[in-house]
């Protein structure tokens, strides 16, 4: 069977089912992540194991063994959980042991410990500990940081309408310390992650995020991760914001952060799993269902409304492309011949700066992936200056209100410019927005021939540049 919709500069298994990712791990010059993946999904089979990639760049991934089976203990099969490394033995299973901590089916929902000796590349089930106080199945996604001011390893645990936090001095025994509930509805909460990070580049300014998934119905959005800014004393988180989203796509969710030493607190690594629970059991498939979004940079900044985290690919993606089309100080009119029709690809990316200053009040827009009827329609409105994504006539969309429903920010011009870095690979649209202000993640199901690119505007606009390049290679073996 052809793979139409399979993406080449992103994560995915190589056949069947994948989703929540675990948070990766930076050992000996090599990220390791995981993702829960099912690899009896096509005859109706259950559970999940954690499979494993590596990567020494972040965009070229090299597939490896399963690290945690399904069923071979007691246990079941492992869920979501997260990894640390032991430097200090603290847990008894050696200097440098991998730690991962992953929900699993008894009593509901518990916590238990497995342990790694060979960097991360296999695990040995050791067993529960944290049992199940509440019996409900809403008591899970560990996410485990060593904090240094207190000399304890600390976790967060979702725990229905709030994230626990509890210590521990061997990774074993684990002590409840304080709970954050959200002020905001955000419905039952998932995979929780707390990290302390420089503010705007400055080693001496520094605050904690706590970013939790959630559902934004209140706010106009789906499922996706939300956060707060604040400060956390290893046993309380103290925020200092008011929620805020990091996504306003549809299809960004169990995100997960990481960093290495390089990063030096100034920024760290993000991805998710790019589906929405809404339909991702009904999108067509041929040989897999799934993938994580691409890596990205994230940083903490100080904006107009307060400290807003914001991302961007990771710096070596779009170099790795090749430049097929490059504009610069070109004047787009109405009716005129697009520009962009000699561009026939299924994978590529678009970088543009638009100067909308004059454009009083006419609209501009990206149809990617068009063709055959077939067109996913990104379009900014100078008078509004909303930025609107709509895929209601990407390809198949026989999906629900959530897929078809059209998503949109309000983006105000810097310096009378939008900027915009579109990433479009086979199935999937990431779209940052002046530099990372805003992204929008989202899945699509073209046709294969459906791989035109047009750009119009219904009054004028100018481009202070314009450039496209595309994959040419496949980044996960």
């Amino acid at each position: 069977m052809t793979e139409k919709y399979r993406p080449k500069f992103h994560i995915t298994p190589e056949r069947e089912w994948m989703n929540d990712l675990q948070r990766p791990l930076y050992i000996n010059g090599e990220h390791h992540l995981y993702y829960l993946w099912n690899e009896d999904y096509s005859w109706g089979g259950n559970g999940t194991e954690w499979a494993h990639v590596t990567s020494t760049d972040l965009i070229h991934w090299n597939r490896k063994p399963v690290a945690i089976e399904k069923y071979q203990t007691p246990a079941g099969d492992p869920w979501t959980g997260s990894c640390v490394k032991d430097y200090d033995n603290t847990a008894g299973f050696g200097y440098g042991a991998i730690i991962a901590l992953v929900t699993m089916p008894p009593e509901t929902n518990s916590t238990h410990l497995w342990y790694s000796k060979d960097d991360g590349n296999s695990f040995t089930y050791h067993g529960i500990v944290q049992h199940n106080p509440t019996g409900q199945a809403d008591f899970r996604d560990p996410k485990i940081i060593w904090h240094e001011p207190t000399g304890k390893w600390i976790m967060l645990l979702a725990e229905k309408y709030k994230v626990a936090f509890y210590t521990s001095s061997n990774l074993r025994d684990w002590t409840y310390t304080s709970s954050f509930v959200p002020s905001e509805d955000i419905g039952i909460i998932e995979c929780p992650d707390i990290f302390e990070i420089n503010v705007d580049g400055n080693p001496s300014s520094k605050k904690w995020v706590l970013a939790v998934g959630g559902n934004g119905f209140m706010f106009g959005l789906t499922t996706g991760t939300f956060y707060y800014v604040g400060d956390f004393d290893g046993k309380d988180f103290h925020s200092e914001t008011s929620v805020q989203w990091l996504e306003y796509g549809a299809d960004s969710y169990a995100g997960v952060t990481w960093d290495a030493p390089y990063c030096e607190g100034n920024y760290r690594y993000f991805a998710s799993w790019m589906s929405n629970w809404e339909y991702a059991t009904k999108v067509p498939w041929e040989t897999h269902i799934g993938n994580t979004s691409i890596v990205r940079e994230l940083r903490l900044v100080t904006s107009s409304s307060g400290l807003k985290l914001i991302q961007s690919p990771v710096w070596n993606l779009l170099p790795s492309l090749r430049e097929i089309q490059f504009l610069e100080g070109a004047t787009i009119y109405k009716n005129q011949e697009n520009i962009l029709k000699n561009i026939r690809e299924t994978s590529y990316s678009i970088e543009a700066k638009i100067d909308v200053a004059d454009l009083t009040s006419g609209k501009f827009g990206f149809a990617l992936r068009d063709g055959n009827g077939e067109h996913t329609d990104l379009t900014y409105d100078k008078v509004t200056h909303e930025l609107v994504f709509d895929r209601s006539s990407s390809g198949f969309t026989e999906l629900g209100e959530i897929f078809n429903r059209q998503q949109k920010v309000k983006v105000e011009p810097k310096e009378g410019k939008v900027k915009l870095v579109i990433l479009v690979d086979n199935s999937t649209v990431e779209i940052f927005v002046n530099d990372g202000e805003y992204v929008l993640s989202n899945i699509i199901f073209p046709q294969l021939s459906s791989d035109g690119l047009r750009l119009w505007t219904d009054d004028h606009v100018h481009l202070e540049y314009l450039r496209v390049r595309r994959a040419e290679e496949e980044y996960i073996l």
